[in-house]
């Protein structure tokens, strides 16, 4: 194996760094938002009587609400879901774009990360300028 190749494995693997604790957070957050997720689906579907227009339109607002938030509850639960996958297949607390290893700090504000801090801010701004 040339220098090169041990050099990428070594920085896209971290050297002996454990998971379970992020590991169980992530199920414990993936728990929540699959009952979320539940609720949310009762709260798009449930229609009552309305009385007036009034009513209409709160009704109508309360279901946008619900699925706005079902969408981004959705979003979360799926990159969650991704970060167990990547325990999983040995390539969590690596950036998916530089390949670096993502700091403990940053894992900790949000375990289900995929980018580095760097990445994720370039990343963002890219969308900005779309």
């Amino acid at each position: 194996m040339s220098h090169t190749a041990v050099a990428r494995i070594s920085t896209r693997v971290p050297a002996v760094r454990s998971f379970d604790h992020f590991e169980k957070a992530l199920l414990t957050r993936k728990r929540e938002l699959d009952a979320r997720v539940g609720e949310l689906l009762g709260d798009v579907a449930a229609k009552g009587e309305a009385d007036d227009e009034g009513d209409i339109a709160i009704q109508n607002y309360s279901t946008d609400w619900a699925a706005a938030t079902l969408e981004r509850t959705r979003r979360t639960l799926s990159e969650v879901e991704a970060a167990l996958a990547r325990i999983k297949s040995g390539d969590y607390g690596v950036c998916g774009a530089c390949h670096i290893s993502i700091p403990k700090a940053r894992l900790e504000a949000l375990p289900w990360a995929r980018l580095c801090v760097g990445c994720a801010e370039r990343s963002a701004q890219g969308h900005h300028a779309d």
